[in-house]
């Protein structure tokens, strides 16, 4: 179960302050990031559409850390006389590590809630709210909710979605059905790593005081260009076809193509079970290469195992393990101080990309990343077995691999560098000297 904080923003009325403020949080809310709730809260007049049934799922980051999950909807009137209408907006303040339990996914959030009874309207403001209790798991990927998306709006919409949302600093999405499918799906085609960096709101109206990356906008056209022209912002017409300008050239936009084409979106629940750990946006044009790449491959099944979903599938360790490259996600990331562990099934390193049949080159690039991560992790005598192992590697395998290879391990020891700093500012050079012999050797500098 996750400990969820929760706080209502709304207008009210009492004898020290009146008007729209955070008129009650559960006591676990800590002051910056109440004031950060207070700035993004929205207002009168903030939702997009009109009536009483009228709501919006939003969802940004926090200065703690914290991710917000929010829904606001119209509760009744106003405490003035001007007559508006009241919008209500519950928070639900979500812990880094409980996100993750979550798939590091909004709508997962919100469903649980919804599913506990959580998500009320307070006729009655409680003086004090009480942290929830929310079962704290969900499925990486929802396949059913990407194959609904496949027909409406289309593969190709699909893929043009997300190749706009990982290059735009604001993406608006205008004469949308049904927003809040096309946002969620659209979270389900990044992996969790990445769905962090992309804050959202499916109905509120465009705030500077709420910078949202991804979010819904009027049908009004003259909008569309006040919002290209003050915020940068792309503004894609779902009514419309997909622009050639965001057509997806990228890896990671090509992949999803790819995969919705040929419906298997198991595939994605697989890969993206994967922990990648650091893995940013930045990254998903090579990766999306890589995961082409291996798609490829006709030795690929198309389902997982019989009796297994994708999830137990790929905690098993026995369904597109071979999709796991040293270029892309290699297990021994997860830790750098760790011992190398001994692995079980299907090897997770670059040597898949060679496929099944090259049990002897397979071989040679297993103990090659066991020697490059556990000498980077300061065993001596991995280093002085790396030297002598190096040239053999070299003249085996081709100079593709070894260079994609190489360039995840240089990944991995510049994070080491990086982590090396002390509080005080000052680097600890002793934590990357090791990271700065075994690179000597995979450049021939040694």
């Amino acid at each position: 179960m996750a400990l969820i904080e929760q706080a209502i923003f709304t207008s009210a009325r009492t004898d020290r302050s009146a008007g729209y403020r955070l008129v009650a949080r559960s006591p676990g809310i800590c002051e910056a990031d109440a004031r950060e709730l207070t700035i993004w809260g929205p207002s009168h007049d903030s939702l997009l559409a009109a009536g009483s049934e009228a709501s919006s799922l939003n969802f940004h980051p926090l200065p703690s850390g914290a991710f917000c999950v929010s829904r606001t909807t119209r509760a009744g009137w106003e405490y003035s006389d001007r007559a508006a209408s009241r919008v209500y907006t519950q928070c639900l303040v979500v812990p880094a590590d409980a996100f993750a339990a979550f798939a590091n996914n909004p709508f997962a959030v919100l469903r649980a809630a919804l599913a506990h009874g959580d998500l009320v309207v307070h006729t009655q403001i409680p003086g004090q709210l009480e942290p929830l209790r929310l079962s704290a798991r969900a499925a990486t990927v929802d396949s059913r909710l990407l194959n609904r998306l496949s027909t409406d709006p289309g593969v190709d919409w699909l893929a043009t979605l997300v190749q706009a949302a990982l290059c735009s600093p604001c993406l608006a999405v205008a004469e949308a059905r049904n927003i809040e499918y096309l946002i969620a799906g659209l979270m389900n085609c990044l992996p969790p790593e990445c769905r962090t960096e992309f804050s959202f709101s499916t109905h509120l109206r465009r705030s500077v005081r709420r910078p949202f990356r991804i979010m819904a906008v009027s049908d009004d056209p003259s909008e569309w260009h006040r919002l290209k022209r003050q915020c940068n912002a792309t503004v894609l017409v779902l009514s419309e076809a997909p622009p050639g300008e965001f057509a997806p050239i990228d890896g990671g936009a090509q992949f999803i193509r790819r995969v919705m084409e040929s419906g298997r979106t198991s595939l994605l629940a697989t890969q993206f079970s994967k922990r990648r750990f650091k893995l940013t946006t930045e990254d998903l044009p090579a990766l999306g290469l890589q995961l082409l790449e291996a798609l490829d491959f006709s030795s690929l099944p198309a389902d997982p195992p019989s009796g297994k979903t994708a999830e137990e599938a790929s905690a098993a360790g026995d369904w597109y393990d071979g999709l796991q490259r040293a270029d892309a996600a290699h297990r021994h990331f997860q830790s750098t101080t760790a011992p190398v562990a001994k692995r079980t099934g299907s090897p997770p390193g670059p040597s898949r990309s060679l496929a099944l049949d090259c049990p002897d080159a397979l071989e040679k690039l297993e103990l090659l990343d066991d020697l490059v991560f556990e000498a980077i992790a300061g065993k001596q005598t991995a280093l002085e077995q790396l030297k002598a192992y190096w040239p053999e590697v070299c003249a085996r395998l081709g100079d593709r691999l070894l260079a994609e290879s190489r360039e995840q391990y240089l990944r991995h020891a510049l994070s080491i560098w990086e982590s090396s700093v002390e509080p005080d500012g000052v680097r600890e050079p002793s934590h990357a000297v090791q990271a700065l012999d075994v690179l000597c050797v995979l450049f021939d500098e040694a």
